[in-house]
């Protein structure tokens, strides 16, 4: 139905300012809260909010004390309680969540009036209310639904939200004295630590309450680290924020220093710092031990060689810069080591023993598969690359039967004209613009001239994708079909570029032997446009 036979606009038009007002506030008025805002914001002037407004106490306690009971009678669930295993109501989800967010928002907005307002016995408790709810709504999947953590997604600042609640704490009479307040802001700033929670709390604080803090704080770390535990504990963030509300930067360098080992982020904050005021040493000494309790991050490891190089110790930058191609050997990275070692007039030895080290146990790294293989090929060695492969030398990964199909597909197809070749046509188009590591290998390797002639590149892709086709088709896996056929119409393309009708009938007398009886793949085999059967 056209919308003009329900809405008239010339019977609007009829209609006077006054009463067109009253039926739009009233249409307003029936909306969510979230989607009454969004239409003033988009609709209506904004005028600056007179500082000055006075909220009311004891109605604003009544709206945040229903707006938790409406919470937890699951009113703002955002999943299907019917379809819950499989997630959420997709068609709505949204509208829940974003409705209690909002008001969540402004109520808490609203709470930190009433503090600046002086009426910190009300705010206590709004305080109180809403942080509850908060936490409930975190930890927990009957408010919110699966949506992540709520505070990720409220625009405000909590460390301002979280000071407000210290200052009128401490300003009730009734108050059982500093340490009571410090204990009971401590557990919501620690909870939202990672949004200025310890921040919030220090500065509310005099220098005295910032000092018993310090002290309370300090034992708990002393505690948490008596226990031998690996982790940094919480409370540091706090001994930080106080140092920080103090301008003490170093305090603060000394707590990162301190906890360093413990804490990744201090530890690039630490080796950040050094290097900003360039003591190369103390960059290697703190890179150095981010290695020693991280692994071999790239950052550290980045740390560390600009800082040998720069101190100008080149070999030990070089020993470093290998080390960390070993762990993670991506192409940039060789291309970067071999011409520093070419500087160094020792590429031969280093490419020996990285060739050496390639062969041993992967550390489980998508990188490292097929490494040794990936070396010889970017350094020219072809033939000793390709008689390891077919010989089997430490087994075949299936990343390294990728990179070898690929590659003889790019060696077979330099020069041509792929026009009607579509998976042909497309690898050349991934040689060209994809950024993963093994496009990045192939483009190094590509570099070197090729050795075979065009037919023998043609039956080692030929070969490598029936590789690929059996291990597909062997691994047992749901959709080990589809990848299987893919890999078939390639050959099937290859087959007919080069004019070599075997390439693909061995293929598939290889296929109805030992896959006769595989539905699915003569099903994607049809799907791929091979018309087949088994």
């Amino acid at each position: 139905m056209d919308r003009s036979d329900i809405i008239n606009k010339e019977a609007l038009l009829k209609l006077s300012k006054e009463e067109l007002a009253e039926e739009l506030a009233g249409f307003l008025e029936g909306l969510p809260y979230h989607q009454q805002k969004k239409w003033v914001a988009a609709h209506l002037p904004q005028y600056p909010q007179e500082q000055s407004s006075q909220v009311e106490g004891v109605e604003l306690l009544g709206e945040i004390k229903d707006f938790c009971e409406r919470s937890r009678s699951g009113e703002f669930v955002s999943w299907d309680d019917y379809d819950h295993y499989y997630g959420w109501d997709d068609s709505g989800d949204s509208e829940e969540f974003e409705e209690w967010i909002e008001l969540f928002t402004d109520l808490m907005k609203s709470v930190m009036k009433l503090t600046l307002g002086g009426q910190h016995r009300e705010a206590v408790e709004g305080y109180r209310l809403l942080f509850g709810i908060l936490k409930k709504a975190g930890e927990t999947t009957d408010i919110l639904g699966n949506q992540g953590a709520p505070e990720d997604f409220i625009e405000l600042n909590f460390a301002q939200a979280i000071k407000s609640y210290a200052v009128s704490l401490l300003q009730i009479e009734e108050n059982l004295g500093l340490d009571a307040a410090i204990q009971e802001i401590l557990s919501v700033a620690k909870d939202y630590r990672y949004c200025g929670g310890f921040t919030g709390l220090a500065e509310a604080l005099d220098p005295e309450g910032r000092k018993r803090l310090k002290e309370i704080l300090t034992g708990i770390v002393e505690e948490e680290l008596g226990l031998e535990k690996r982790s940094c504990p919480h409370e540091v963030e706090g001994l930080i924020a106080i140092a920080a509300a103090e301008k003490n930067d170093l305090e603060i360098l000394s707590l990162k220093e301190k906890f360093a080992s413990r804490n990744a982020v201090y530890l690039r904050e630490v080796i950040a710092h050094y290097q900003e005021e360039k003591d190369w040493q103390a960059v290697a000494r703190w890179a150095r031990k981010g290695i020693e309790h991280f692994g071999y991050d790239g950052e550290y490891a980045r740390a560390l060689i600009e800082a040998l190089d720069t101190l100008g110790d080149k070999l030990a930058a070089q020993e470093a810069h290998i080390a960390y191609f070993l762990k993670y050997p991506a192409a940039g990275e060789f291309s970067s080591l071999k011409q520093r070692s070419q500087s160094l007039s020792n590429w031969s030895g280093v490419f020996e023993r990285l060739l050496a080290s390639s062969t041993k146990e992967s550390t489980g790294w998508p990188g490292r598969a097929g490494l040794r293989t990936r070396l010889l090929l970017a350094e020219g060695r072809e033939k000793e690359a390709l008689e390891e492969f077919h010989a089997g030398k430490g087994g075949k990964d299936l990343e390294e039967i990728k990179l070898i199909a690929k590659y003889a597909v790019a060696r077979l197809s330099e020069g041509m004209d792929l026009t009607g070749y579509k998976k042909l046509l497309k690898h050349r188009e991934r040689l060209k613009e994809e950024q993963s590591s093994l496009y990045d290998w192939l483009r190094i390797i590509l570099k070197n001239p090729q050795d075979l002639r065009q037919e023998n590149y043609a039956r080692l892709a030929a070969s490598s994708y029936q590789m690929l086709v059996d291990e597909h088709l062997q691994s047992g896996k749901p959709s080990r079909a589809t990848p299987a056929a893919h890999y078939c119409a390639i050959v099937v393309e290859i087959s007919r570029l080069m004019s070599c009708p075997d390439l693909w009938t061995n293929l598939l007398a290889h296929l109805k032997e030992a896959y006769h009886r595989k539905r699915l793949i003569w099903q994607n085999l049809r799907a791929e446009g091979i018309g087949v059967t088994p």
